[in-house]
């Protein structure tokens, strides 16, 4: 029950409520019962005075018929005093046949009776007419004796009686109510005062030492019972404080024992009530994933994740918390702080109160960060393992295509050249394989260049040499170098340059080789007639190279790892996969090693363009151009 929004009412003591309550059952049947007595004495008074008003007026009857016959005016004033004589009756009227009126008298307001009471009690009147036949007249009426009597004497008795009986019952009740309250405290107050004098001296928190009531010493078997009942609860008392006292050291030591583990494991334990709401954390769950416990009270394991729960593993929680199963090991991440994710593992089962009912479940609680972070390293390193061993698979199947071809041309042509019938042909015909032998044998060494390049800017050995370079003069020269294979293709270049753009200090061999190995990847991989677009922007603080053409693309998936070594972009199957893949992994490095960025944004169909950003003074540029040193892998 809600406890009451009203004022606590004042103690009060039993004798007093007691005799209160007597006084007022007494004066209430006193008053009802005398009340009643006298209204019933007051309506016999009033019969009997209307009754002897009604004898004394026939008594009058013969003397007031004489007074008609002989027209007597004396006599019938003698039988209106005489009637006065009694005072309920307040009006005589004695008159003929014809309505004389003889005699006739009323009494004054003055006159008649009073009582205490300040107001009116409403009186009766009732009328009494006489037919007056005087001797010889042979019982014809010759006149009327009216007489009006009033019941205001009966009022006045009962008005005198109703106080009497006020004043004894009031008296009789103060005595009563005296005697009652002494009664009352010799029987009732006093043995409750001394009962509750013991109990109040009781210490609840030192049972054995407290005084305990007599119960031989109380005469009525009520307060012996109660007293009696004092001392078996106070006996019970002190027993159960000794099992108490047992049972809280016991509880102490146990949870002081459990506090010890739970403070020294890294694992911690975990509660939640029946709708899932955490309800407990102990105090490991703080410190290994630095979390305040008020974080998560109230919330739900689901609510606390940053994983889908609409998975199909949360579901299958959600069906062992429905079905009030035990679960194990079962893993999904937290976010501890802002950005920082744990893997967490919890283990539960339900439990329930003495009557059956589910409460909730209980269970413990482990960060397998660690864990879940050695066995992706373990993924990642076998996936690399594969990667590196499907990488040298390639490179292996490419560069077998790469070299056999060159050599075989060299090899073809060199034996014709051996020929003596070869040598004795025409001079066009042997500069023709001339060329062949020597276009091969630089086919080779670029490839050769490639893997060296490349190597030696991963194993970080790279040497660059800063200078200051002309735009205007490294574009010529990387568009000239382009040309004769554009042109086979009937490619269109264009070039759009920052009017008076200013040189870039950085190495001029890695720009070179950036730019060439992103035109040419563009032109190899553009379809005839198309275009390559060459920009270059300048900023305060940076140049943008930037190469675009519009040929096949590559796919969105491809984009991610198209930078990586020996990775070919042509998803196109009429577009044959020339090169060794190293050309976009060449430019990516050589943009990173001189502080700069490598961006492209490609899709399959509509062409590619490659943006590389680099700062406009990478180093501080020698005096002179005489300085420059040479560079090697």
């Amino acid at each position: 029950m809600p406890p009451s929004s009203e004022q606590p009412r004042p103690a009060i003591s039993v004798s007093v409520h007691l005799t209160r309550l007597v006084i007022l059952v007494a004066v209430t049947l006193g008053l009802v019962v005398g009340v009643l007595e006298v209204t019933l004495e007051y309506f016999r008074l009033r019969a009997t005075l209307l009754e002897h008003s009604e004898q004394v007026t026939k008594a009058f009857q013969n003397i007031a018929a004489r007074a008609i016959a002989d027209r007597d005016m004396g006599l019938a004033a003698q039988v209106t005093d005489g009637l006065f004589e009694f005072r309920s009756i307040v009006s005589v009227e004695l008159s003929d046949e014809t309505g004389n009126v003889l005699g006739w008298k009323e009494r004054d307001q003055g006159d008649r009776y009073t009582h205490w009471l300040p107001f009116d009690i409403p009186s009766n009147q009732d009328t009494i007419v006489l037919r007056l036949s005087p001797p010889g007249s042979g019982g014809e009426t010759k006149g009327y004796l009216k007489v009006v009597a009033t019941s205001e004497r009966a009022t006045q008795i009962w008005a005198n009686q109703l106080g009497m009986v006020l004043i004894s019952v009031l008296v009789g009740t103060l005595v009563f109510a005296c005697i009652l309250l002494l009664i009352s405290h010799r029987y009732l107050t006093r043995p409750m005062m001394e009962l509750a004098q013991y109990f109040r001296s009781l210490d609840v928190s030192d049972p054995k030492n407290s005084p305990l009531p007599n119960p031989d010493h109380f005469r009525f078997r009520e307060f012996r019972g109660i007293a009696e009942d004092g001392v078996r609860m106070m006996r019970d008392i002190a027993r159960n404080s000794e099992v108490r006292d047992l049972t809280a050291n016991e509880l102490y030591r146990s949870q002081k024992r459990l506090q010890d583990f739970a403070e020294i494991s890294s694992d911690w334990f975990w509660e939640s009530d029946r709708d899932g709401g955490v309800t407990y954390t102990s105090p490991s769950f703080t410190k290994t994933l630095n979390k305040k416990t008020g974080e998560i009270y109230g919330r739900t394991i689901a609510e606390t994740t940053t994983e889908d729960t609409k998975s199909p593993k949360w579901h299958k929680l959600a069906e062992i918390q429905r079905q009030r199963r035990q679960f194990r090991d079962f893993r999904y991440d937290m976010e501890v702080q802002p950005g920082v994710v744990k893997t967490v593992s919890i283990n539960g089962r339900p439990f329930y109160d003495e009557d059956g009912t589910f409460i909730g479940y209980r269970g413990t609680g482990a960060d397998v960060t660690n864990e879940r972070l050695i066995a992706q390293a373990r993924n990642e390193a076998l996936q690399r393992a594969e990667q590196a061993s499907r990488t040298k698979s390639e490179f292996l199947a490419t560069m077998s295509h790469e070299f056999r071809t060159p050599l075989n041309a060299i090899i073809g042509f060199s034996s014709l050249l051996s020929m003596p019938e070869i040598v004795k042909a025409s001079e066009d015909r042997l500069t023709d394989y001339s060329t062949a032998i020597n276009e091969s044998g630089q086919h080779m060494l670029a490839l050769v260049n490639d893997i060296l390049d490349i190597s030696a800017i991963e194993a970080g050995k790279r040497v660059l040499n800063y200078e200051a370079v002309g735009i205007d003069s490294l574009i010529s020269h990387c568009l000239s170098q382009v040309e004769r294979q554009a042109g086979a293709k009937d490619i269109k270049l264009e070039t759009a340059l920052t009017s008076g753009a200013g040189p870039i200090v950085s190495d001029e061999r890695s720009l070179r080789q950036i730019l060439l190995n992103l035109l040419s990847n563009a032109v190899k991989f553009t379809p005839a007639g198309g275009t390559v677009r060459l920009s270059v922007e300048e900023t305060p603080g940076e140049f943008v190279f930037r190469v675009a053409d519009n040929g096949v693309g590559i796919p969105q998936e491809r984009l991610p790892t198209i930078a990586e070594p020996f990775s070919h972009s042509a998803m196109h199957p009429h577009v044959a996969k020339e090169g060794t893949g190293l050309g976009l992994s060449i430019v990516r490095s050589l943009s990173v090693l001189l502080d700069g960025s490598f961006e492209i944004d490609s899709e399959a169909g509509l062409g590619t363009t490659v943006t590389i950003r680099l700062p406009r003074n990478t180093a501080e540029a020698p005096d002179n151009a005489a300085n420059k040193q040479a560079t090697s892998a």
